[in-house]
């Protein structure tokens, strides 16, 4: 997200004057989205110490559980061409050891283009869904371990290169563009979703990961600290990665006499949807340093690693789902690579079908972030703040009043808006918003429509021909628990219990018996 997708997403939503304005927005998005949505899934995830879809089931109601599908299903498919992308970065590990890097951004183009009319996107696809399968089936610690030094040393690259890149002749023309105001491109709605789309894919919010995560936290560990500094940092990861690239870009074409508007509509052509702008621009960086070819392969492959982590949290928020439906670990694990595999499959052998993807579920995380913040309404903010945050919580920050303000009111004006802004300004704006075309409005609610229909169905059949309630709420008393006819002496813990009251008793209870409960 940080280094393939934010500096593609920036330039092409940089107007003719710059990118300034898409920043800003996309800044806005965090306070207003990314960071109190992320303080749900990890506050959620380390109190019912549940998937997201019985997180649903036992903080809303049973029949919720189709809005902790959509969320499990979105980063489903999200993860089918998330790995497609990670191929493509051990493709280039590989080249960059067996080739001398390019000396031109059309040498550089040609090999992306070459690339994708060979069948190595599908076998490096495949590759990277073989190893994260692998690695939820014997343990993530190997992997763990490789991150704790990989890791790090991206981190030092990303540094050095933008350092590099800010040295660079011309490279001052790409920061003045990239930091220039263009306040047409407010008018567009699509910038405006692109903008929180892209915080939500970078960060991670209402992925369902978070949340995932957070069931092996302790009550010591700081949701609050971790769910603000987190998102903070990695935005600053993304900035720089923009930096880095706009920089290159400004500075080889520079090089090469080439007027402002041709470079900013270069920086807006790297394949469909501007796909290949890291994989094109990332070697033509390195290829200027002496040691560029030795820095490019250790690039890819600390990138690689980084993916491939991502990848794995991935498979294990579905690989724990089907766990919990009761599937051994290593069958959940097969059944979850196959799937990946398959649904990556299409965007594998056309980059078109990827671009969809990236787009239709990339906004899908929206909606996510809508369904997560139903479930704080429901339970009630104010009870979800001081409850299952403030008071569960040890040494930690303390959530904040304008938390409740910011996701009760703020966040679902800005999710509603966005989505219907978006809907309103593609019927009036584009004439072929009826095609079945990559971004088009129509091919969009399609599949949203087939996912909602998916999750609700499933949702139903569970309820009424699966599910059987191991004990009734009503029937506790002094310990005892009647489970069908027989019953039997179980105290609830006091996480369960707490659960429990909040089902059975209003949102508005009085803070005395919320905290009696506790």
């Amino acid at each position: 997200g940080n280094i393939w997708r934010y500096p593609r997403i920036v330039a092409n939503n940089s107007g003719d004057e710059g990118g300034l304005v898409f920043l800003i927005l996309w800044a806005i998005g965090l306070w207003v989205w990314s960071i109190p949505i992320i303080l749900i899934e990890y506050a959620v995830g380390r109190f019912t110490r549940k998937t997201v879809i019985t997180s649903f089931k036992s903080l809303v109601g049973p029949w919720s559980q189709w809005m902790g599908g959509w969320i499990t299903g979105v980063m489903l498919l999200i993860g089918g061409y998330y790995s497609v992308v990670l191929g493509w970065c051990f493709y280039y590990f590989i080249l960059s050891m067996a080739s001398p890097l390019p000396e031109s951004y059309e040498q550089s183009y040609q090999r992306w283009d070459d690339f994708h009319d060979t069948k190595y996107p599908l076998l490096c696809h495949a590759a990277a869904s073989i190893l994260a399968g692998i690695a939820i089936v014997r343990g993530v610690k190997t992997v763990e371990l490789a991150n704790k030094i990989i890791v790090p040393i991206l981190l030092l690259l990303v540094a050095f290169s933008l350092a590099w890149s800010l040295s660079l002749p011309y490279a001052y023309e790409g920061i003045t563009y990239l930091f220039s105001p263009d306040w047409d491109v407010l008018k567009s709605s699509q910038v405006w979703v692109d903008a929180v789309t892209q915080n939500a894919w970078d960060t991670g919010a209402a992925g369902g990961l978070f949340l995932t995560y957070a069931t092996y936290m302790r009550r010591r560990d700081g949701v609050v600290t971790m769910g603000t500094l987190t998102p903070l940092a990695n935005n600053f990861v993304s900035l720089c990665c923009g930096i880095m690239i706009f920089c290159n870009v400004f500075s080889v074409l520079g090089l090469e006499g080439r007027s402002r508007e041709y470079v900013v509509g270069i920086l807006k052509d790297n394949g469909p949807a501007n796909t290949g702008l890291t994989f094109i621009w990332m070697p033509l960086l390195y290829e200027s340093i002496s040691v560029g070819r030795f820095l490019a392969v250790l690039f890819f492959l600390s990138l690689s690693f980084a993916g491939l982590s991502s990848l794995i949290a991935i498979y294990e928020f579905q690989a724990v789902t089907l766990e919990n439906m009761g599937l051994p670990r290593w069958l959940a694990a097969i059944v979850v690579t196959t799937v990946f595999f398959l649904i990556g499959l299409p965007s594998s052998l056309n980059l078109d079908f990827l671009v969809n993807q990236d787009s239709v579920w990339g906004f899908g995380l929206i909606v996510s972030g809508l369904f997560l913040i139903c479930l704080v309404l429901k339970y009630g903010a104010e009870s979800f703040r001081r409850v299952l945050v403030n008071e569960y919580g040890l040494e930690d920050w303390k959530l904040r009043k304008i938390w409740s303000i910011v996701i009760c009111i703020v966040s679902p004006i800005v999710g509603l808006a966005l989505i219907i802004w978006w809907i309103v300004g593609s019927v009036k704006d584009d004439s072929r918003w009826y095609y079945l075309e990559n971004e088009s409005l129509i091919f969009t609610l399609y599949e949203w429509a087939g996912l909602i229909i998916i999750v609700l169905a499933a949702n139903t059949i569970y309820e009424v021909f699966i599910a059987k309630p191991k004990y009734n709420l009503d029937t506790i008393q002094n310990g005892s628990i009647e489970v069908g006819k027989a019953s039997k002496t179980e105290k609830p813990s006091d996480q369960e219990y707490l659960v429990t009251r909040k089902l059975v008793t209003d949102p508005s209870t009085s803070s005395t018996k919320e905290e009696s409960a506790l």
